[in-house]
């Protein structure tokens, strides 16, 4: 009897595109990779290169993927994207019922994405302040249920104090702080649930 594995590990699902070679940004040395390689050493400047068709795919979200990738499934799983995408589906299950709260935090969420990728900051902590502080602010909740939102996102402490910071902190007014400039002008462009609901 054979032992499964994964097919996106088993390279004999694998096809001739899923093996090649990509200069190395250094030196110009053209680095042969495979496609589950993250990085690898150029064999001629001896500096390490990021695979540039590197797709995590399941690593994402698979909880085996530790087994498959060994540490690398950890960087894959910790990248912001990743866990911005599963904060937004905690929200998401979280607010089920509640679509006009969920369509206010998505729009400030994507607001603040933008805002700050052009204040060239990065964007987890805004964009997670608008999907966990809107619905908290709107419902009440408490910040034990707000930590545990960010936890199961796996945002981790330093990141999930800021983001924590950002939600139960009033604005100063004073604009130094260029996340809570963010966030704010992403929460005034997301207009309540009140205010988004047409009078009958």
């Amino acid at each position: 009897m054979s032992i499964w594995k994964c097919p996106g590990q088993d390279r004999s699902f694998w096809k001739p595109e899923d093996i090649f070679e990509s200069p190395c940004p250094n030196c110009g040395q053209n680095i042969e990779f495979w496609k589950d390689d993250v990085t690898l050493r150029c064999p001629a400047c001896k500096q390490l290169v990021t695979n540039p068709r590197f797709n995590p795919g399941c690593a994402a979200w698979c909880s085996y993927a530790s087994k498959c990738l060994g540490e690398a499934a950890k960087t894959i799983q910790n990248q912001p994207a990743i866990v911005k995408n599963r904060l937004e589906v905690a929200v998401r299950k979280k607010l089920s019922q509640e679509p006009a709260l969920l369509s206010r935090a998505l729009k400030a969420a994507r607001k603040a994405g933008e805002l700050a990728e052009a204040a060239q900051l990065s964007p987890l902590i805004p964009v997670a302040a608008c999907l966990a502080g809107i619905p908290a602010r709107e419902k009440g909740w408490s910040m034990e249920e707000i930590t545990s939102i960010l936890e199961q996102a796996g945002i981790k402490d330093e990141t999930k104090g800021e983001i924590v910071r950002l939600i139960e902190s009033p604005d100063t007014g004073d604009g130094v702080d260029p996340y809570r400039r963010v966030y704010e002008q992403a929460v005034a462009g997301a207009p309540t649930v009140q205010e988004s609901t047409p009078p009958a």
